[in-house]
């Protein structure tokens, strides 16, 4: 299969079109129905909120080597885990903007257009990877399906500007790189699509870890047909790492961290690439696949243990440092960090898995139908089979596994089509299976009616629920102050206001989290003794807020519980917001009360 050299120019432009236009399309319509919040810039998660935060601060002068939220847990501020590569695409569009359209019209065209781009990227690349596998004929079927890859879509919504749509793009980059003949060129450009993605973010470890071992088994098997491949691979993942050492390397720099681009990522991506180095070095003198499976299975056990050894705090994972109170009662509630089968409706399971299921069960069809060419489709085959399996422990594995299983499911509309009985209905039923917003749309839609109760099937996130219409602006018309606010609201809080807060929903920032958390759950007393500590001027209170902690029975006599119960101690005076559930207090003190801003 594949498509011949002579007619790639035409089909890269094919592509292009396509995808431009599928992006376009799908960007307008989302825009338009979600514009009553973003017109307030209002972004779709926390962390595009706190994302937007980041880039206005660099943007304002803020060092690019200091990731630290200053507004968070002042006045020293919270290091945050979040590199600047994914800050650079938004912060380009707001100043090639802003001269233009001025700052805030500025903001608004990036963070519609940022998440644009990557989704015409995504779906480009969707096309091209389809084509490699099943010929010419399946790239457009290719890119409809991955503009229908839900949850993978819900990465590039308008407003979503936050790393993951920039990890599929990287990865989606990496398989292709993977598929392609064995070049010291084609190793090169893998090796720094994987060390960019690894400094972007960890959460694609499993991915990057399952496609280096594939990239291992091609060399053990193939031998020298591999070597420049894996020497490539080698030099760009080592280049890319010391690159962003020796000029990017974040000022918070500590080797009890094993979160994000840290002493221990760096050094585990330096030793991988020294060993599979030498591995292509040796490639002569290793004749046989076994002996080079035992070769490279001992200098891999020795850059893995070595790694662990000199950073102990691996082993632990990367939330090792937080208290045990969060990670028991906050980290439980982070959905992206919770196993697909832990979701609370099984319309909400079949909507996250659905698609990357089937996405599975065709990737091992794909292999066995065509084994001849076993090579080509093990490193596509491999991150989706992967991602399903990170899905069990951590949803957000479905975000990255359902774009990559597109270019697969291609592949089952295409065999349907070649049917001579039963064409009709067996090409209506390839083309379900593969739309991921089959498996999210008709299981909510019976679930609803059996219900009877759409609140119930439905119920809105807290941060969208206490963001409506112009909350945050009210919020914003009084005087600057730091904030005690709940993990839904609290990047929110930040992200559109210029106010400050103590606790957000960042697992570095254990010190302000913790006393967030004690100052809502205990009485109201003790709470204000803490709010002195840390200099507190407003409060702010969402309905639902610390119910996974059941203050009403739990801690009866907090503040938390007494807020709920719209009784609020005479030391916190409620300020005006207009409608909203958001409840908003200034700590009383001597001063008379501030006045909002006109």
């Amino acid at each position: 299969m594949g498509e011949p050299v002579s007619d790639n120019a035409r089909s890269i432009r094919l592509d292009l079109i396509v995808a431009a236009a599928l992006a376009a399309i799908l960007t307008i319509g989302w825009t338009l129905t979600d514009w009553p919040r973003l017109s307030h810039m209002l972004l779709p998660d926390p962390d595009d909120m706190m994302r937007l935060a980041q880039v206005r601060d660099w943007i304002a002068g803020q060092g690019i080597n200091d990731w630290t939220q200053y507004r968070m847990a002042p006045p020293y501020g919270s290091p945050m885990h979040w590199s600047r590569i994914n800050d650079v695409g938004i912060a380009a569009l707001i100043l090639i903007a802003r001269p233009l359209v001025g700052q805030a019209n500025a903001e608004m065209f990036a963070v519609l257009t940022y998440p644009a781009l990557l989704f015409a990227c995504a779906l480009f690349l969707s096309a091209r990877l389809a084509r490699r596998v099943w010929g010419p004929s399946a790239g457009l079927v290719a890119a409809v399906l991955t503009a229908l890859a839900y949850p993978g879509t819900t990465v590039f919504i308008p407003g979503r500007i936050d790393h993951h749509a920039l990890q599929v793009v990287l990865i989606q980059l990496l398989v292709l790189m993977l598929m392609r003949a064995p070049t010291i060129g084609a190793g090169l450009a893998a090796g720094l699509f994987t060390g960019l993605s690894l400094v972007v973010g960890l959460e694609t470890v499993p991915q990057v870890a399952a496609l280096v071992g594939v990239l291992s088994l091609l060399w053990a098997v193939r031998g020298g047909e591999e070597r420049l491949r894996l020497g490539g691979f080698a030099g760009g993942l080592a280049g890319t790492t010391l690159f962003f050492l020796i000029f990017l390397r974040p000022t918070f720099w500590t080797s009890a961290l094993c979160d994000a681009f840290t002493p221990a990522s760096s050094t585990a991506a330096l030793s991988v690439s020294a060993a599979l180095a030498l591995l292509a070095a040796a490639t002569p003198r290793l004749a046989t696949w076994q002996l080079r499976i035992g070769v490279g299975a001992v200098l891999g056990g020795i850059a893995l243990g070595a790694t662990l050894h000199a950073f102990p705090a691996c082993i632990n994972g990367p939330y090792g440092v937080m208290d045990p109170f969060l990670r028991e009662n906050f980290l439980p509630f982070i959905d992206e960090a919770n196993g697909v089968f832990v979701q609370p409706r099984l319309a909400r399971i079949i909507a996250i898995g659905g698609l990357l299921a089937t996405g599975c069960a065709a990737s091992v069809w794909m292999i066995v139908r065509d084994r001849p060419r076993w090579a080509t489709l093990l490193p596509l085959a491999t991150v989706v089979l992967a991602s399903g399996l990170v899905m069990l422990v951590q949803v957000r594995g479905a975000y990255i596994g359902a774009p990559l299983a597109g270019p697969v499911l291609a592949g089952l509309v295409l065999a349907a089509r070649e049917r001579t009985t039963w064409r009709l209905p067996a090409v209506v039923g390839a083309w379900l299976a593969g739309a991921g917003m089959v498996y999210v749309t008709i299981p909510d839609q019976i679930e609803m009616r059996l219900r009877h109760d759409t609140s119930v099937v439905n119920p809105p996130k807290q941060q969208v629920l206490c963001s409506v219409g112009d909350t945050w602006g009210a919020v914003d018309r009084y005087p600057p102050g730091v904030a005690m606010a709940g993990t839904s609201v609290a990047a929110y809080l930040m992200g559109a206001t210029h106010h400050s807060t103590i606790g957000a929903g960042y697992h570095r920032n254990d010190r302000g989290n913790m006393a967030m958390y004690r100052f809502f759950l205990s009485d109201p007393e003790k709470a204000r003794a803490i709010g002195r500590e840390w200099k507190v001027d407003y409060v702010a209170f969402c309905p639902g807020d610390f119910d996974e902690v059941h203050p009403g029975t739990a801690f009866p006599d907090s503040l938390a519980a007494q807020l709920a119960a719209g009784r609020a101690p005479a030391w916190l005076q409620p300020l005006p917001i207009g409608k909203t559930p958001l409840r908003f207090y200034r700590v009383a003190r001597e001063a008379p009360l501030a006045a909002p801003r006109p």
